[in-house]
C-alpha cells in the first residue's frame, strides 16, 4: 500500500484534477457520474440464502432496525451532496457496492434527502459468498436505461465465488452510454497472492468494454468500481489497460483520472497509516476532452468532507466507518465516495 502522512488528505477535502480549463466566454452543461462502496448495506432480515447472520438484530453487530435507518439517512446525507457544487441536480449516476438486495436501495433513494430526484434503480442478485452486489442508480432526467446484465465472474478456485459485474446500457441526454459497476476479489491473503483472481475479472471487464465500442465505436463507456487495486497495480495497468495521460488514450489504452491523485498521496480508504485509491472510475477514449462538443470528461474528485473522516482513536483521519474494532460507531463507510464530473459546451438547448 502507499504510504503518506494522513495530512495529505487532510488538507484536501475535496480532491479536484481539471482535464482543461473550459473557456470563460462559453456556457457549459456540466454533470456527474459517481461511485461509493457503502459498506455492509444490509437490511435486518435473515435471507437463508445469503451469509448475512451478523446483520440482523440477533447477529454478532446487534443491526436493527434503528442502525440500519441511521445507515440510510447517513449514505442520503452523502449523496444528496456530492457534485452540487458544480451542478445543482448533484450526481446524474451513481454506481454502488457491498448491496445485499434491490430494497435497501430503493430504502435509500426513497430518502426524503433523495426522493425529488426520482433516482431510479438497476440491481441484479448475484453469487457472491457475503450476498452483496454491485447495484446503480440513475437520475431518469438524464440517463435512460435500454439494457442492464450481470456478468459473471468465475474464479479459478470453484468454491469461490465473487461478485458480478454489472453493466447498464443506455443513452445520457441522447448520447450513447455504458457502465461497468465493478467489485473486484479482495485482496485476501495478500495482493501477489489474490492478483490472479483480480486479473481474471480485469480480463473480463475489459473484453465486455471492447466488445461495446466494436458494435458502436461513439458509444462512451465508463468502468467504475472498488477495483481492490491501486491505479498503479498490474490488473489496472497491464490487465485493463490504463493511462494516466488524457492525451494518451486511444482504442487500447483507457484513461483513469484517478491515477494522478493516487500518485499525490490522496486516497479513498486507509490502514495503517497507508493509503489505497481502489476506488475509481475509468474512461474509454470518447470521453477525452477537445472542444466539448459532446459530453466530456473535466474533473476527477474523491469526496472526503471532514465529516466522514473519523475524528478520534486511532483511525483519526481514517474514512467514518459504522463499526470501528468490533463496536458500532454510527459512521458512514470505510470507503470515500468519488466521482468525475463531465461537461458539454451549450451550443443549442439539450434535451434531456
Amino acid at each position: 500500500m502507499k504510504k503518506t502522512s494522513l495530512l495529505a488528505l487532510l488538507l484536501t477535502a475535496v480532491y479536484l484534477l481539471p482535464a482543461q480549463k473550459l473557456e470563460k466566454d462559453k456556457n457549459y452543461f456540466i454533470s456527474a457520474i459517481g461511485f461509493w462502496n457503502v459498506e455492509n448495506l444490509y437490511d435486518t432480515l435473515n435471507d437463508q440464502w445469503k451469509n448475512d447472520e451478523e446483520f440482523t438484530p440477533a447477529g454478532t453487530n446487534a443491526w436493527n432496525g434503528s442502525r440500519y435507518r441511521t445507515k440510510i439517512n447517513h449514505l442520503a446525507k452523502v449523496i444528496s451532496e456530492m457534485a452540487t457544487d458544480a451542478t445543482p441536480d448533484g450526481l446524474a449516476i451513481l454506481g454502488l457496492c457491498e448491496i445485499e438486495n434491490k430494497s435497501v436501495v430503493q430504502d435509500l433513494v426513497n430518502d426524503p434527502q433523495l426522493k425529488k430526484r426520482n433516482y431510479q434503480i438497476v440491481h441484479i442478485e448475484g453469487p457472491d459468498f457475503r450476498g452483496v452486489d454491485p447495484s446503480f442508480i440513475y437520475n431518469p432526467s438524464y440517463f435512460k436505461v435500454s439494457k442492464s446484465v450481470a456478468y459473471r465472474v468465475t474464479l479459478n478456485d470453484s468454491a469461490r465465488r465473487t461478485r458480478d459485474i454489472l453493466v447498464v446500457s443506455g443513452s445520457f441526454v441522447g448520447e450513447p452510454l455504458t457502465v461497468l459497476v465493478n467489485h473486484w476479489p479482495s485482496r485476501r491473503g495478500g495482493e501477489l497472492v489474490s492478483r490472479p483472481n483480480r486479473n481474471i475479472a480485469a480480463k473480463m471487464a475489459r473484453h465486455i468494454a471492447d466488445s461495446i465500442t466494436k458494435n458502436n465505436p461513439k458509444a462512451k463507456v465508463v468502468l467504475m468500481g472498488d477495483f481492490n487495486d491501486d491505479p498503479i497495480n498490474v490488473c489496472i495497468k497491464d490487465v485493463l489497460k490504463t493511462t494516466a495521460d488524457y492525451k494518451s488514450c486511444n482504442d487500447s489504452l483507457y484513461f483513469n483520472p484517478m491515477e494522478k491523485p493516487y500518485k499525490e498521496g490522496i486516497g479513498s480508504l486507509a490502514w495503517q497509516d497507508s493509503w489505497n485509491l481502489f476506488d475509481q472510475t475509468i474512461l474509454n477514449k470518447n470521453w477525452v476532452p477537445s472542444n466539448y462538443q459532446s459530453w466530456q470528461y473535466y474533473t476527477v474528485r474523491i469526496y472526503n468532507k471532514p465529516y466522514l473522516r473519523s475524528d478520534f482513536g486511532n483511525f483519526k483521519g481514517y474514512p467514518f466507518r459504522t463499526y470501528s474494532g468490533g463496536a458500532y460507531t454510527a459512521g458512514y463507510s470505510d470507503h470515500f465516495p468519488v466521482f468525475i464530473t463531465i461537461a458539454k459546451e451549450n451550443t443549442a438547448k439539450v434535451k434531456k
